[in-house]
């Protein structure tokens, strides 16, 4: 589930599961996203054109054993597009409703042993609420240089630079505020072979900086933080005879400098191994632990194991539990004191137990259905909190229990029609008070259907349910919103152009995915594309 606050540009999240944002892990190629200051991660500055991305991967439940801290909730592995001997060179551009522009340039090619991605874009919108004007621009660029058999050496980098006007809550609206991010993340990696063994050593180094300034509040506010974060990440594994190994180790330094927290510098670092075997013909075995160590709490144990069973040859069954947890933020630990909140350098981390019952079946070559029950069982959730003199603090408080079920499916009708979706059931409790959860989904459903009545065009409608409850009880708020999108290419020589036409919130309604957000009426989106 993505939750967004409203306007282009203002802050969108992902829950998995019922989980906060700061519990779920994004990455791009591998790479983490989340703040370290923060712990979530706004998926509306992504460093990289939407154009340059491949696929999506999620991860449900907790990962923790493999992916270290913010996996409680799952993960989010956003891969970028490998260049490819076929030179690709694209140009877009596209016009919507409340003076919205976006264009974006690419370039990929794969020459022997060399291979490269380079884009740009640019995004503008004045927003359809006061103070929530856009203007944002993402560089990327990856350098590889593959000169023999399992020997690659790659660089990537990212830079974003992002203004936006903060409108605010409706019940707490802030008409001067704004936002300034500025964020440059670069990665080299290496794979290599040694031994038995295939290694891959990746180092990291990410710049953040954030400005924040309402001049319009009851006092005036105006902060810059600045994170620098250096990381190493080394991984050996090696795979014979149906076994499969894979050990490897990381550490990560996380440098805050801020105008309100002041100088902060923190250290953490983990030892990882994971195992899969298969047991017999339809059986597979997979066992993890990871060990992490960290300068500001007591270190952490991450097992997980999993059972797979092929039941037939289109039928999967899968049987897993894991444990994982959540280091608190920078901001958790150090906020500073003052009359209204301070910080806790004295918290826990979020721990949770999940165990899963799915079911994956394959429909004749045709699409595929997936069955799968979860039980997640947290403890020391983190919360801030009001104390007898009014002061907000995070504090160890809650142990929710979440247990639900989700369904899919997708299934190609005929060579110009197909359709699919997927519906998920919540129960979120707190297991002290058995009070629900606020702000968390109940019912969830999504809906696809994707024509081609002509040869080159197609037409793609969505439509989205969801049930929650805003408050610990059983008084519930719910929304449906459709989206409707029509492309068609059209051949110029040897130049392939897109036009696409897309409509936003189709039946216009009044909703909040974010309660105190409004999300925006129906916006328009009419762009042309060139890839040459």
């Amino acid at each position: 589930r993505v939750v967004s606050s409203g306007t282009r540009g203002s802050l969108s999240s992902a829950s998995i599961r019922g989980s906060e944002a700061s519990q779920v892990l994004v990455l791009i190629d591998g790479v983490r996203l989340n703040s370290p200051q923060y712990g979530q991660f706004d998926l509306n500055q992504l460093p990289v054109s939407v154009n340059a991305i491949e696929r999506i991967e999620v991860l449900r439940g907790p990962a923790s054993a493999l992916y270290g801290s913010n996996a409680l909730g799952g993960v989010i592995n956003i891969v970028t597009q490998a260049p490819e001997a076929t030179p690709s060179n694209q140009v877009g551009w596209t016009e919507g409703r409340f003076d919205t522009r976006i264009v974006n340039l690419a370039s990929a090619r794969r020459v022997g042993s060399f291979r490269y991605r380079v884009g740009l874009e640019w995004q503008e919108s004045d927003g359809y609420r006061d103070n929530s004007e856009l203007a944002q621009y993402t560089v990327s660029a990856l350098f590889g240089y593959a000169p023999a058999e399992n020997l690659d050496l790659e660089l990537s980098a990212y830079h974003l630079d992002y203004q936006s006007g903060i409108p605010g809550a409706t019940s707490w609206p802030s008409p001067q505020a704004e936002q300034e991010d500025r964020r440059t993340v670069v990665s080299l990696k290496l794979e290599a072979p040694a031994g038995p063994f295939q290694l891959t050593a990746r180092g990291i180094y990410e710049d953040h900086r954030n400005d924040y300034r309402d001049p319009g509040g009851w006092s005036p506010i105006d902060e810059t933080h600045k994170v620098e974060t250096k990381g190493f990440e080394l991984q050996a594994s090696r795979e014979h005879d149906g076994h499969s190994l894979l050990i490897g180790g990381d550490y990560y330094n996380d440098d805050l400098d801020s105008t309100t927290i002041g100088g902060k510098d923190q250290g953490h670092g983990a030892l990882l191994a994971q195992y899969q075997t298969g047991l017999s013909s339809p059986l597979t075995l997979l066992v993890g632990l990871r060990y992490d160590f960290h300068d500001e709490f007591d270190n952490e144990f991450s097992p997980r194991a999993a059972l797979q069973a092929r039941l037939g040859e289109s039928t999967r069954l899968r049987l897993s539990a894991s444990r994982a947890f959540r280091a608190p933020t920078l901001n958790d630990l150090y906020w500073p004191a003052d009359t209204y909140s301070r910080g806790n350098p004295d918290l826990d981390p979020e721990t949770a137990w999940e165990y899963e019952l799915a079911l994956d079946q394959q429909l004749g070559g045709r699409g595929r259905a997936m069955l799968a029950a979860f039980l997640r069982d947290a403890d020391d959730l983190i919360s801030w909190q009001s104390d007898e003199n009014f002061v907000w603090s995070p504090v160890n408080v809650n142990q929710a229990r979440i247990w639900g079920f989700e369904m899919g499916a997708s299934y190609q009708l005929c060579r110009s029609a197909s359709l699919g979706g997927n519906y998920t059931y919540l129960h979120p409790k707190d297991r002290a008070s058995d009070a629900y959860l606020p702000g968390k989904p109940r019912h969830e459903a999504h809906a696809y259907l994707t024509l081609k009545p002509f040869a080159e065009t197609s037409l793609r409608f969505d439509g989205r349910y969801l049930r929650y409850y805003p408050d610990a009880n059983r008084a519930h708020q719910d929304y449906f919103v459709a989206d409707l999108a029509i492309t068609r290419t059209i051949m110029l020589g040897t130049v392939a152009v897109d036009a696409k036409l897309a409509v936003k919130n189709l039946l216009n309604r009044d909703y909040q995915a974010n309660p105190g957000y409004p999300m925006p009426p129906r916006e328009w989106f009419a762009g042309l594309t060139a890839y040459f």
